[in-house]
């Protein structure tokens, strides 16, 4: 089919849906010898008679009444798609939807949003805590602006930018510290260990490692939460493997915080977003400012 002009195609439909082109002319402000025009160009663009023409009144032929029910659906589907769009609008205006890594949201969200909030105070921001799988998705269906959390492998929807390394460092209570100033996880096997679940980053991170190592972890303690892995760490049930973000700026000093010696040991933490995703005004001024904030404690 030749291209054809969106404009012949809105005056078919008035003029199909009136039954005449004076009523399509009033509706349209056109003359009804210019609706005529129009619907004789789009039969010639087309090869066939859409309507049978009388005095009173026009009909669609069977071919144009094929038409009009195509156009209609498809005329149908494009408002859904504008009222979806306008929807996402609405909602999206002066107010920033982010998802963010449980272990950046206890140690370092909290100082970003209150300084946010301070410079923009009719800003509102709402955070969804999530492990990086799911905020694909939440990604995908627009439901957020933007991640920020570690890197996640085959990104090929999105885009990852990195703002630091963050290296994964051993939590040894002080009773079982001993003057090291990094430590092998091979050294590690000794002690009980609080790991992160397998749901997790981290945990998939220091899987990988120790199976190239071909060692195996005493794992005692699985926790959702960096912080809960710190807290019974403190307590001295047990060395805890969590990422150096985590920590925040004040660690308990019942325990030593320790690199792990391995140089993969350690990811990247940015921001992910959709690729081809425009940001709301709001929206980029608080990714500058969690660069800044990251940049800077890190």
């Amino acid at each position: 089919m030749p291209n054809i002009n969106l404009k012949l195609l809105q005056t078919f439909l008035l003029a199909a849906e009136s039954g005449s082109f004076r009523k399509a002319a009033e509706e349209s402000n056109r003359s009804p010898s210019a609706v005529s025009m129009q619907i004789k160009d789009l039969e010639e663009q087309i090869g066939i008679s859409l309507f049978t023409r009388t005095p009173q009144r026009v009909n669609l032929t069977n071919e144009g009444q094929a038409l009009f029910e195509e156009i209609g659906r498809a005329m149908a589907d494009v408002q859904a798609s504008l009222d979806k769009l306008t929807e996402l609008a609405a909602r999206r205006k002066g107010k920033i939807q982010i998802a963010c890594a449980p272990t950046l949201a206890t140690s370092r969200l909290g100082d970003i949003l209150s300084t946010f909030k301070l410079r923009y105070p009719r800003s509102v921001v709402e955070v969804q805590e999530t492990p990086p799988q799911a905020a694909l998705a939440m990604l995908q269906q627009q439901e957020v602006e933007f991640y920020i959390g570690p890197e996640v492998p085959n990104l090929n929807d999105f885009h990852f930018e990195s703002i630091i390394d963050d290296p994964l460092v051993a939590c040894i209570p002080e009773e079982l510290y001993t003057g090291e100033k990094t430590i092998r996880l091979d050294a590690i096997t000794q002690f009980p260990l609080i790991m992160l679940n397998r749901k997790t980053a981290v945990r998939g991170l220091v899987d990988r490692l120790t199976r190239e190592e071909g060692i195996e972890l005493n794992v005692q303690y699985e926790v959702e939460s960096a912080q809960t892995a710190l807290a019974l760490a403190s307590s001295g049930l047990g060395v805890s493997i969590v990422p150096g973000i985590a920590l925040g700026r004040n660690v308990d000093s019942r325990v030593r915080v320790v690199p792990l010696d391995n140089p993969n040991a350690r990811r990247a933490v940015g921001i992910i977003t959709t690729r081809g995703y425009v940001q709301q005004r709001y929206a980029e001024q608080l990714i500058a400012l969690i660069r800044t904030n990251l940049r800077g404690e890190g």
